[in-house]
């Protein structure tokens, strides 16, 4: 039997069977997602195939502790979702349920019962959980039950290091076949496509150091050798690009590129005249972090940062 369900701005058609409930089209008009448990008696165990398809507004969703199944594309081309929030249980994930959701960034789980994970495992789970949709591309890690335990883990960094490895041209030959007539387009052209092959194995690597929880020493050091080898000086740029044009203001990625040395004496200034006037703020910390770091400072510099 379908039924309508609403309250205030959260809205759904949805489909019941023997007492259980499967969402099929969200009707909410707001920018938060909130799925009951229960209504009329029915559990909510399933988001329904195509449910959030191609929403522009949606962008944090609330999961039921009742939740079993997410199918396929239930909420692929949510381009403003940012966190979906769910149970720690075993879920069963369709294909490409969130497909081209580049902007999720947590998957926030709770435990059994309800109590909540301590907030910084919350975050780096959250993080690390929501990367294997659309940075690591592995569904079988799409798992909340066993997600932050340390084979989970293991695994995780083993397909991060298996991408981190992969000849950056890989791929690109597919890309011409598969691609448009005109083969000297942008999209084809193979300088791009290694900017932003390196791009994205840069914003995996930075994602990593940010989120760290069991990250072993070896596994750092590779990520460290792989964002200074594409850091501000280098033939390629792309772990410096992503940091100012993806992050610009969030203090904390430019600590890990002062922490694992790909911010230094001989590429600091030019990494400062590359920031430009939008981002004075970071600047004006990285200048401080230069004379605290590198002792480069003097009273005309200090007077420099009014």
């Amino acid at each position: 039997m379908i039924r309508e369900w609403e309250s205030g701005e959260w809205a759904f058609q949805y489909e019941e069977r023997e007492g259980k409930g499967t969402v099929l089209q969200w009707k909410g008009s707001g920018s938060v997602a909130r799925i009951p448990e229960h209504i009329d008696g029915a559990e909510i165990v399933k988001i329904g195939r195509k449910a959030f398809l191609s929403n522009k507004r949606i962008q944090e969703v609330f999961l039921p502790e009742s939740i079993r199944e997410i199918d396929d594309w239930a909420f692929a081309y949510c381009s403003r979702l940012f966190c979906v929030h769910m149970p720690r249980r075993r879920i069963r994930f369709g294909k490409g349920s969130f497909l081209q959701c580049e902007r999720l960034e947590f998957m926030l789980l709770e435990q059994d019962g309800g109590s909540a994970l301590p907030k910084a495992d919350q975050a780096c789970i959250g993080g690390l959980l929501a990367a294997t949709v659309h940075k690591l591309e592995d569904p079988y890690l799409l798992n909340p039950l066993e997600a932050g335990g340390e084979a989970w883990i293991r695994k995780w960094d083993t397909r991060l290091l298996q991408v981190l490895r992969t000849p950056d041209r890989d791929g690109y030959q597919n890309t011409i076949l598969c691609g448009e007539e005109d083969i000297g387009s942008m999209e084809n052209n193979l300088d791009y496509f290694l900017e932003q092959k390196r791009k994205s194995k840069s914003r995996l690597a930075l994602l990593r150091l940010l989120y760290d929880m069991g990250l072993g020493v070896e596994v750092r050091r590779e990520l460290a050798d792989y964002i200074n080898a594409h850091t501000k000086g280098c033939a390629c740029e792309a772990a410096w690009k992503i940091v100012k044009e993806e992050f610009g203001n969030r203090k904390e990625y430019y600590d890990i590129l002062l922490d694992i040395g790909a911010l230094t004496e001989q590429n600091f200034d030019a990494a400062l005249c590359d920031m430009g006037a939008e981002l004075a703020e970071m600047k004006a910390y990285l200048l401080k972090e230069k004379d605290a770091r590198f002792q480069s400072g003097g009273f005309f510099d200090a007077l420099s940062l009014d």
